[in-house]
């Protein structure tokens, strides 16, 4: 790797790298992008200090001295112009990722996709941890790579979640399991092309070769792409489909309500979708994922089908709260965008009272308001959007619309419309900023609400 590593981050961002590094006996130069951080609190916990230069807002050429690799931390935008600089200078970029990867002594497995890549990584790690023990999850949003990776051994298994980000800044990794549950048009101005989204999304098999397996979503019309050019291939990883909407020859699949394993050594049921405490097709299309990379990874089924039942959904992704008065409540406070949020509306099987709005973020609430399709009963409207959101709804002729003053009375008024047999789903379509710290906050507190009704 070099005699020494740039890390780059906002803040503390890098501090994982940069303690992995030293674990390591490499040297290490981080420089904070912010021009707002304190040199002690990177330094702190350290082995060895002198090994470690810290700068902040304005990095010297003189630091680049010996420097190997760039390692790029943190949500920094690869369009930065320190970031453009370092290319056009010739180093190397490189993300978290790719840097713990390289020092990992087990197996890897990564997920990725545009939707569903925590809850496919969560129901796997549970699966594989179930079976070995010896099992780490790790990525964004879950834990550090960097911080995790000093603990594997030969035996160990490592399931990561991986974005586009990641995948962009990585050159050697090799998952010896990998997914790709869907591609959607990306949000943001990140890539130019949806081509060079999914050229992106496709790193993620880059390294492996036909000793390898790529799990595919056959319902996604991308991916069953990649699948069928991947078919037969030599030096690529195996191809292995699973659908939620159609048999498959070769797969995972859904017949009924039973999930079908067919390969090589035959069709077995393994369980039905009632036995899975998850709600919608979505989060069943991250379970069939999970299932399908941990039978390829070489866990027995009798295994997959305990753990699955044992399962219970990540928290704030259309998690059931609890049953009052014959009312289900569910709390899918990570639906902080409209596709998101639309998902959200699909996993109800019932009369729904939506508790939406939040922080304006500019989007068009169209398409979300169109997906209600008569599921929804009453639109609860909070935040920063409810105007902007009510006025939508009448331009798309929904007009069962109230505003609350904030969540809990939302919840209240939702629990004094709803029904037995029916459900009060949080699923706001927006940030919660300036009401909640974030979308975990607000869910706990939609949670709390809720248990003391």
């Amino acid at each position: 790797m070099g005699m020494k590593s740039l890390v780059i981050g906002n803040g503390i961002s890098g501090k994982a790298a940069v303690d992995l590094l030293n674990a390591k006996g490499i040297g290490a130069v981080y420089f904070d992008l912010t021009g707002s951080f304190e040199a002690y609190d990177m330094l702190a916990g350290v082995q060895d200090p002198e090994e470690l230069q810290v700068f902040s807002g304005t990095l010297p050429t003189t630091a680049l001295e010996g420097i190997g690799n760039v390692i790029v931390t943190g949500d920094i935008a690869m369009d930065d112009a320190v970031i453009r600089q370092l290319r056009l200078m010739g180093f190397s970029l490189i993300g978290e990722t790719e840097l713990a990867a390289s020092f990992d002594r087990g197996r890897i497995l990564a997920v990725t996709g545009t939707k569903g890549k925590t809850s496919a990584t969560a129901l796997l790690g549970k699966i594989i941890r179930d079976r070995t023990r010896n099992a780490f999850t790790v990525g964004e949003g879950i834990g550090s790579y960097a911080d995790a990776v000093c603990s594997t051994t030969k035996d160990s298994a490592t399931i990561v979640k991986t974005t586009a980000r990641d995948l962009e800044l990585t050159d050697r990794f090799h998952p010896a399991v990998s997914a790709i549950i869907n591609i959607k048009v990306p949000g943001g101005a990140e890539y130019e092309s949806m081509n060079d989204y999914m050229n992106v999304k496709e790193r993620i098999m880059k390294n492996q070769t036909e000793d390898d397996h790529v799990i595919l979503n056959y319902d996604d019309e991308f991916t069953r792409h990649i699948g069928m050019r991947l078919d037969g291939s030599h030096d690529a990883p195996r191809p292995f489909f699973f659908s939620v909407s159609r048999e498959l020859k070769y797969g995972l699949f859904l017949k009924g309500e039973d999930i079908i394993l067919r390969d090589t050594w035959g069709e077995r049921t393994l369980m039905r979708t009632g036995d899975i405490c998850i709600v919608g097709k979505h989060n069943l299309e991250n379970a069939f994922a999970a299932i399908a990379m941990a039978y390829k990874y070489g866990i027995p089924t009798d295994h997959i089908i305990k753990s699955c039942i044992d399962f219970r959904p990540v928290a704030h992704r259309v998690e059931y709260v609890a049953t009052k008065n014959g009312v289900r409540f569910y709390n899918d406070s990570k639906g902080t965008d409209v596709s998101t949020a639309i998902n959200g509306i699909r996993a109800m099987d019932c009369p729904t009272y939506l508790i939406g709005g939040g922080y304006d973020s500019g989007a068009d609430y169209g398409d979300w308001i169109d997906s209600f399709g008569g599921k929804v009963r009453k639109l609860v409207l909070i935040g920063q959007t409810r105007e902007k959101m009510a006025s939508c709804a009448q331009d798309h002729g929904f007009y069962d619309y109230i505003y609350a003053e904030d969540l809990e009375e939302a919840v209240r008024i939702c629990r004094s419309c709803a029904n037995p047999g029916e459900a009060v789903l949080l699923s706001p379509a927006c940030e919660g900023r300036g009401m909640f710290k974030n979308y975990e906050e607000r869910g706990n507190a939609f949670r709390a609400i809720v248990e003391s009704l």
